[in-house]
């Protein structure tokens, strides 16, 4: 019974990241026509073309969660027709025992917490930007202002800060032991699972590298629009991603 209740608590945790990485990868005004997207250099070029290997990493993540939530959910009738037909398609080969191996742990924890936080942060960039918020680079003229209030009166790309700590997250949570990937998927165990765990990771890293790539070219974009406004605003507000260290 204990471990029932033990499982059923990972479900509303589960559902936190699978939300979570929807809200951080969904852009909260609508998209710029290409015409008034700036793409200056190699940097944002990278950016832009990590737009669909983005998607494939939101649709591998988002399975990974629906696959663990629907064995755990099946796990609680394990003899009735539909669960027995997803514990089969859902756990490798002579892997039938697994499911008592999926818990909340402290790993786990850490990075449910580290999502929902990026989450929460990336939530207070969009409203604190508002319409000025999009994912490409561009100052809208005539009436764009410089915010240095909320989020932003403490680093300078917040947004950039809750992304990273999200994708951080979302990876902590999957990639231990405890998971369904690690001990029921076989997928580690598997040449194709491995290709598919390894494009995952690599396109994290990839993210989190072109952001950082582009802190410079956003930096420099807002001083040539600002002038010593933004000069103003660097010298208060010093760091870039991270109070005190970055």
């Amino acid at each position: 019974m204990r471990r029932d209740i033990d499982l059923l608590l990972k479900l509303p945790l589960l559902a936190s990241d699978a939300i979570c990485m929807r809200i951080i990868a969904t852009p909260p005004n609508v998209p710029l026509p290409p015409k008034d997207v700036v793409i200056p250099d190699w940097r944002e070029k990278f950016l832009r073309g990590l737009a669909l290997p983005c998607v494939i990493l939101r649709a591998l993540s988002w399975s990974a969660e629906l696959f663990e939530f629907l064995v755990i959910l099946a796990s609680m009738n394990p003899t009735g027709p539909v669960s027995q037909t997803l514990l089969r398609l859902l756990i490798s080969h002579g892997n039938e025992t697994c499911v008592a191996s999926l818990r909340i742990t402290p790993p786990f924890l850490l990075g449910n917490l580290i999502t929902i936080s990026g989450t929460i942060l990336r939530i207070s960039c969009y409203r604190t930007l508002g319409r000025y918020f999009t994912f490409e680079l561009r100052v809208q003229k005539p009436h764009h202002k410089l915010i240095t209030n909320g989020p932003y009166a403490f680093v300078r790309h917040p947004s950039y800060t809750a992304m990273i700590l999200s994708i951080v997250g979302v990876i902590l949570c999957h990639a231990q032991r405890g998971s369904w990937i690690v001990q029921c998927s076989g997928l580690p165990q598997t040449l194709i699972g491995k290709v598919l765990i390894g494009y995952w990771v690599l396109t994290a890293v990839a993210v989190v590298l072109s952001l950082f790539l582009r802190i410079d070219r956003e930096d420099s974009m807002l001083k040539d629009n600002f002038g010593k406004s933004w000069d103003q605003w660097r010298d208060k507000v010093r760091w870039r991603l991270i109070p005190g260290i970055y």
